[in-house]
């Protein structure tokens, strides 16, 4: 190393010469244990206490961003006069090493770790560029985490936000792991920020009669009729919009009372029913009606969930029976 480079502790440099991983910084170790009577030779002839062992934690800066990376069995020499990463302990451990126009890159497994360009007054030193740590930040977090457990902890916040929140140092302990790409689909945020088109205010369909027959039953009455019912029942036959209404005691009439309508719609259409529509209430989705439309060659229908507008006719048909009263 010649002396008209100026270095200093706090720098990182990709060493050929060394045998292994030496860092003179404390605050670099996430893990560490004290040695005691061990011994590394530097410059040849001179010896220097190891003062511990551990793991280093530290993010490299990349051209895609940055990554935190951690390398093992770090030896501690306060008297070291800055930190080395030894290349042939990088070798050993199944990195390769790619040339650029102005330094090197290391590379593990396809993954690029770090990159070491050429600095110094002799241009001859490879400084490993990394982030420099972070003081007086608002929050802290504590581990080298995926993207993905960053985006659930953060409540959801998108990974373009969270990736620019590392970047600038917004959150100390941001580190992101390898792969940095988000891959995963959340149903949640899929499901709450989907968005689709308002319904058409008529519809241009056409049905044959009996062809398609609709059906809902209303909310329990506020008050009671004088013959205690409760509930209402509309069935509605869609060609002729020609309406039904039963009023029902309890919603365990709903069946029977289907069963009859039906019935007499056919009997004074000379049509049998075809299609017959209704929301997916356990009132109409049970297996004595999935039983009664087997029988009787009826494809039953439901809507979907949270979507009333697909059984409109009978909401219309309800608001007009109650207009009437």
């Amino acid at each position: 190393m010649a002396s008209t480079d100026t270095i200093s502790s706090a720098d990182i440099l990709l060493d050929c010469g060394a045998t292994s991983h030496m860092f003179t910084n404390r605050e670099h170790f996430v893990t560490y244990a004290e040695s005691s009577n061990e011994f590394v030779t530097v410059s040849g002839y001179n010896k220097v206490p190891v003062a511990g062992r551990g793991s280093v934690l530290f993010s490299t800066k990349l051209p895609s961003g940055r990554l935190s990376i951690i390398l093992r069995d770090i030896l501690h020499i306060p008297r070291l006069g800055t930190n080395l990463v030894s290349l042939g302990a990088l070798h050993c451990k199944g990195a390769s090493v790619q040339s650029f126009d102005k330094g090197l890159a290391i590379f593990k497994d396809g993954e690029e770790l770090f990159r070491a360009p050429l600095t110094g007054s002799t241009g001859t030193l490879y400084h490993i560029q990394y982030a420099s740590p972070v003081t007086g930040i608002a929050y802290l977090a504590g581990s080298l985490l995926s993207m993905h457990l960053w985006y659930r902890r953060m409540g959801h916040l998108s990974p373009q936000a969270i990736d620019s929140m590392q970047c600038q140092n917004l959150v100390k302990g941001l580190e992101i792991s390898i792969p940095r790409e988000f891959d995963h689909i959340c149903s949640g945020c899929t499901n709450g920020k989907s968005h689709r088109f308002p319904f058409p205010n008529s519809s241009s369909t056409h049905y044959t009669k009996m062809e398609l027959v609709v059906m809902d039953i209303t909310s329990p009455m506020s008050v009671p009729t004088w013959d205690g019912f409760l509930y209402a029942l509309v069935i509605v036959e869609v060609s002729c919009r020609y309406p039904v209404g039963r009023l029902l005691c309890t919603k365990e009439d709903v069946g029977v009372t289907v069963h009859d309508v039906l019935a007499m719609l056919e009997r004074q259409s000379g049509l049998k029913v075809c299609h017959l529509r209704s929301d997916n209430r356990s009132e109409f989705v049970n297996d004595a009606m999935n039983t009664f439309c087997h029988r009787n060659g009826i494809i039953h229908e439901t809507t979907i969930p949270y979507t009333p507008e697909q059984n409109g006719i009978t909401k219309q048909a309800i608001a007009v029976f109650f207009e009437m009263v």
